[in-house]
């Protein structure tokens, strides 16, 4: 230790209420001393001894240039303690005098004072607490405004503007005057602070979208360019590329940076980048004489800038500034031996880190992982948002086809107050399931009128497309006197967020299905329809195509069920069905040949126990008679083995460690059990399109039933999970997860994340990822698992694991209680990013159908609107856009500049490249009639609008 340092301390020590530090202590709440009614030392005693922690500092990073003004002021001081047994405003006046050759050299350092209110969505409370948090904040605010003419304030999150908006008008209007002033800094953009790894790509960019158009038309908000996301609990390898597509430069973020850097630029594997900053203390605190201390090493950690960053203000349940802490600051200002201090925004810090932009260091990684249990907590809010950003997307591709066809009017007002309420769900304390009850209700209300939604755009544009389908060829025997099936299945087959409504529009026995891809690729695939009262001979059905060609059906229900006061039947055809478009099915009652005649056929001889085995032109399944855990998974072609030789793929209960478990973590892993209590097993189905197993098992306290499915044309298995989860933490935590022992050597697993894919090393604790985790290997088939609700995967050990329930006791003890729905597939892959993007989209977004009838139309029976083509390019998103162009909008997977062709229904007469506001930027998009044709920069996002 210098001597500086040591007489330094010896003279603190001395100085009566003084109290070590012996680690970083956050400055959030009441200070230790208050609490422990500790005087604290007299202000001239804390202006000097905080001059002089800042002054050793500030020389030391001079080389020594002034140890000796600041030797001769410690002894200067000592002595005076020695003699008098306290420092009088006198002597410590004197010892600012002897330091007074270092004021121009501390002055050439800056603090920008920025005050924020952390105002976190519902996370230990209900939104109406929430709503006055907020409200309460704010008025604060404006009062301390009122009184400090120089204080300024910087808040995030366009939802709390959107609560003042509806609950406050009057205090709006009072804050719209302060932001037109400058004092009151918005840095939302974002509609709430969001997690970062869980909403897909086109959920971040319609945050930054709706954020902007809000703040903007209702605030007259200017400036969008920081995101400010402090207390996000990670940030995935995409986060820059989705901020510059969205026009945002800079970064302001705690968690999830394990690296040295404090400032530093942010960089995403496409090579767009944002100016970050990871806050070196913490997102809620206080004006202290401390503010200063570490300065000189913040500035050597950003590259030498000489300006620092202090964001303050009390959070999490709002509150924000105190007048203590404008008072401290303003005390600080008159310091002569401490860096200047000025009230401020964020936005201007970062104006002044752009002269040290060219020297900052480069970070190309994910910022992650924080908080691993997040993935998997509150696992209903989970499916949630999964389903809704689904359905959301897929409403938008079939108004754009019905648009475009038929003229359907967008319901663009509707759809985006829904995309906000989804937003709103993406807090990092909902999302994550680090919440309380109150926070999931509240989050399932707004899922389900979201839904509501996203359902209603979605039948109605395929009913105005069906309307238009000119199916007056097709012979029908209507029968109204003796027709009771039109309008019945209302409401039917929508339970847990899946499905659209279809309700019956026909009658007699022939029945007429318009089916419909909201996918940009061609679809061959087996669906699934319900025909509602049908009065026919099931013996005498059949369906045929839109050319009128026999196709191969397959009945799941051999007689009629019911469903209130209606019946029904469910029928598999199998069909291929244009990209972005529709094909039309005919179901009917064919002439009889002859009469049957029936014979006992039935088996004479007892069962046998074998194994089942389940087989397509894709894949083989082989499903153990005993435990009904898969032990085969072989591609038809290749005959490769997939499963390890020895173990079986399954459920597994896991129990964790208590101590290491919570919302936010899946606990250290105690003794892993698989599920093979098999109490109950069964052939479900078996015909030319599907073959089903089910297997019903206890586990603990527990049941779960999983339906084994596979369905013509597919590479995967599809596995139904029905799960009624009674456990509870107490002395362990029950998780349950799904586990792939593969039979090749990995330390490699790929995921997709938002707007594009990553490939990680293994790692023994789960990680973020949206739809599907896939052990990789250089050549060959890999084993691809595919979830509809989850997002915690787990590589390691050459097994790909994905957690489905996590029954964590904190923050709600009871999260996970009662029965979950969950679909998994279980297949191979090319190991191609593109295939299997496009493969786990399918398994998310299926077919849809709607009930038709005879009539003459414009329309032919079956039609795309709009197809794509690329060996890399994956489209996520096809949209109306305000002036009646088409906004299609993708990303490039392979890290290579790729080509997309985009084939339209009709000849365009423009297509031109656009930022995220439809802005036009110098990227070529040429015309070829029909065709468009993109070019895409590796890894990048795309937008495209034609006309």
């Amino acid at each position: 230790m210098s001597q500086l340092a040591s007489k330094f301390i010896r003279l603190k020590t001395m100085i009566g209420g003084n109290r070590e530090k012996y680690g970083y202590e956050d400055t959030f709440g009441m200070p230790r001393e208050e609490q422990a009614h500790i005087t604290r030392p007299g202000r001239a005693n804390i202006r000097i001894i905080s001059e002089l922690e800042f002054a050793i500092n500030l020389s030391e990073a001079e080389n020594g240039r002034y140890d000796g003004v600041l030797e001769e002021a410690l002894d200067y001081l000592l002595s005076c303690m020695q003699e008098q047994g306290v420092l009088t405003n006198q002597a410590c006046e004197k010892a600012e005098d002897i330091l007074s050759p270092m004021e121009a050299a501390a002055k050439e350092y800056k603090l920008i004072l920025a005050s924020h209110a952390h105002i976190d969505m519902n996370w230990m409370w209900s939104f109406d607490e929430t709503v006055a948090v907020t409200l309460a904040t704010f008025r604060s605010i404006l009062n301390i405004m009122e009184q400090y003419p120089d204080f300024c304030f910087s808040q995030s999150q366009a939802a709390v503007y959107k609560i003042v908006e509806e609950y406050d008008p009057d205090l709006m209007e009072e804050i719209k005057k302060r932001i037109a002033q400058g004092r009151w800094e918005v840095t939302a953009t974002a509609w709430v602070e969001t997690d970062k790894n869980m909403p897909d790509g086109e959920s971040l960019l319609r945050h930054i979208q709706y954020t902007k158009e809000y703040l903007s038309q209702v605030w007259g908000v200017k400036n969008f360019d920081i995101d400010f996301s402090p207390d996000t609990f990670g940030h995935s390898g995409n986060v820059p590329e989705i901020n510059c597509f969205g026009g945002v430069k800079y970064y302001y973020h705690c968690r999830g940076n394990k690296r040295k850097e404090i400032l530093y630029r942010y960089q995403a594997p496409s090579g767009n980048e944002v100016l970050a900053y990871r806050e070196p203390n913490w997102y809620n605190g206080a004006i202290t004489p401390h503010i200063g201390a570490g300065l000189i090493e913040i500035s050597r950690r950003s590259a030498g800038l000489k300006t620092g960053l202090v964001i303050y203000g009390v959070g999490d349940h709002g509150g924000g500034p105190t007048r203590r802490d404008v008072e401290r600051a303003m005390e600080m200002m008159d310091w002569k031996i401490y860096p200047a201090i000025k009230f401020g925004t964020v936005r201007e810090y970062f104006l002044e880190a752009e002269a040290v932009r060219d020297k900052v260091p480069v970070v190309k990684e994910e910022l992650n992982y924080f908080a691993p249990g997040c993935y998997t907590t509150q696992s209903r809010i989970k499916r949630g948002n999964r389903r809704l950003e689904a359905a959301l997307l897929d409403a938008e591709s079939m108004a754009a086809l019905a648009g475009k066809t038929a003229g359907f009017r967008f319901e663009k007002d509707r759809m985006e107050k829904a995309w906000q309420n989804v937003l709103f769900t993406h807090f990092h304390d909902i999302l994550t399931g680090s919440c309380v009850q109150e926070s999931r209700e509240h989050a399932m209300g707004l899922y389900q009128t979201s839904m509501a939604c996203a359902n209603t755009q979605l039948q109605n544009a395929m009913r105005v497309i069906g309307e238009q389908i000119d199916t007056s060829s097709i012979l029908v025997d209507i029968d109204a006197y003796n027709s009771q099936s039109e309008g019945a299945g209302a409401g039917y087959g929508i339970e847990n967020f899946t499905g659209v409504p279809s309700t019956e529009r026909g009658s007699g026995r022939t029945r007429i299905f318009h089916i419909f891809n909201t996918q940009t690729r061609k679809r061959s695939e087996v669906v699934e329809l319900t025909v509602w009262d049908w009065t026919g001979d099931l013996r005498r059905l059949q369906a045929k195509d839109c050319t009128g060609k026999e196709i191969c059906f397959q009945l799941l229900d051999k007689e009629l069920q019911t469903y209130w006061d209606h019946k029904y039947i469910r029928v598999l055809v199998d069909v291929t069905v244009p990209a972005l478009g529709y094909t039309t099915v005919v179901l009917s009652q064919k002439e009889a040949e002859n009469y049957p005649v029936y014979l006992q056929e039935r088996e004479q001889v007892s069962s046998v126990f074998d194994n089942y085995v389940l087989s397509n032109d894709q894949i083989t399944v082989e499903i153990e008679a005993g435990s009904g855990r898969i032990r085969s998974l072989k591609g038809r072609e290749t005959q490769e083995e997939l499963i390890a030789e020895g173990k079986t793929a399954g459920l597994n209960f896991i129990e964790t460690e208590t101590i290491t478990s919570s919302a936010w973590n899946i606990g250290r892993h105690l003794k892993t059990m698989p599920v093979d209590r098999c109490v109950k097993m069964e052939r479900v189905t078996q015909g030319p399109l599907r073959e089903s197993i089910k297997a019903v098992y206890k586990t603990a306290d527990s049941t779960a039933e999983v339906l084994y499915i596979l369905d013509k044309h597919q590479p995967s298995v599809r596995m139904e999970l029905t799960i009624d989860w009674h456990e509870s933490g107490s002395e362990i935590i029950p998780v349950l997860d799904y586990k792939i022992p593969v039979a090749y050597r990995t330390s490699e697993y790929r995921y997709d994340i938002p707007a594009g894919t990553v490939v990680r090393k293994e790692r023994n604790n789960d990680v973020p990822a949206l739809r599907y985790g896939m052990a990789v290997r250089e050549s060959g088939d890999c084993a691809v698992l595919i979830s509809d609700s989850k997002y915690g995967y787990r590589g390691t050990d050459n097994t790909l694991a994905l957690t489905l329930i996590n029954s964590s006791t904190s923050p709600d003890p009871y999260p996970e209680r009662g029965i979950h729905k969950i679909n998994l597939w279980l297949g191979i892959s090319s190991g191609d990013p593109r295939a299997t993007e496009e493969l786990a989209a399918a398994y998310n977004h299926s077919l849809f159908y709607q009930p038709s009838n005879s009539h003459h139309g414009t329309l032919p029976m079956e039609e795309s609107l709009l197809e794509t083509d690329s060996d890399s390019v994956v489209i996520s998103a096809v949209m109306p856009s305000a002036d009646g162009a088409l906004l299609v909008r993708g990303y490039e997977t392979a890290g290579r500049r790729a080509e997309a062709v985009i084939m339209l229904r009709e000849k365009t007469s423009s297509a031109v490249q656009t930022d995220l506001f439809e802005q036009e930027i110098p990227a070529a998009a040429e015309v070829d009639g029909c065709a468009v044709k993109v070019h895409v920069e590796p890894y990048s996002l795309f937008q495209v609008k034609i006309r």
